[in-house]
């Protein structure tokens, strides 16, 4: 059954690591929670899994120019410098406090996203509002496809009887 969930994890990490989006965030709690794997040890293999799958991964992205130099260049000495003191300390501090950081940090992420995603709807369509609205006053829309494109049909609701 664990070797089921290791190579789950090593997937869903290489997937998520393909798209630049750091596999880490899914494989650590993944042997952290499902194969009860201490935090310095799952902490330690994604460091070599990461290792392993960034160089393929960095040289696609490269070709296909994804990469911003002038940004890179900004920002990874201080990254470097920053992972190298962690890496230092990271032997003294226990399990239990890594694993409480790295829950915070995800924490802090999924708040930090869902923000940005309520943010830009607000921005794309100025007429959403979070506020409640009886549904007869509502004009419903519903998606109709075709092959190619998917075009937003209108129907008026407001010349329907209440609902009783």
């Amino acid at each position: 059954m664990n070797i089921v969930w290791l190579i789950l994890a090593g997937a869903a990490g290489g997937i998520i690591a393909g798209m630049g989006m750091g596999g880490g965030t899914l494989t650590i709690p993944i042997l952290t929670l499902a194969l009860d794997v201490e935090q310095k040890t799952a902490q330690s293999v994604n460091l070599i899994a990461f290792v392993v799958m960034s160089a393929p991964v960095l040289a696609i992205h490269v070709k296909n120019r994804l990469v911003d130099f002038p940004s890179l260049l900004k920002t990874a000495p201080l990254a470097l410098a920053g992972s190298a003191v962690c890496a230092w300390f990271a032997p003294d501090i226990p399990a239990e406090i890594l694993s409480r950081c790295f829950g915070g940090f995800l924490i802090a992420l999924g708040v930090w996203q869902g923000a940005s995603a309520i943010k830009n709807k607000l921005k794309k369509d100025k007429s959403f509002s979070p506020q409640m609205r009886p549904l007869y006053l509502v004009d419903c829309q519903v998606l109709c496809s075709s092959d190619k494109a998917y075009y937003p049909k209108k129907f008026d609701t407001k010349n329907q009887p209440r609902p009783r």
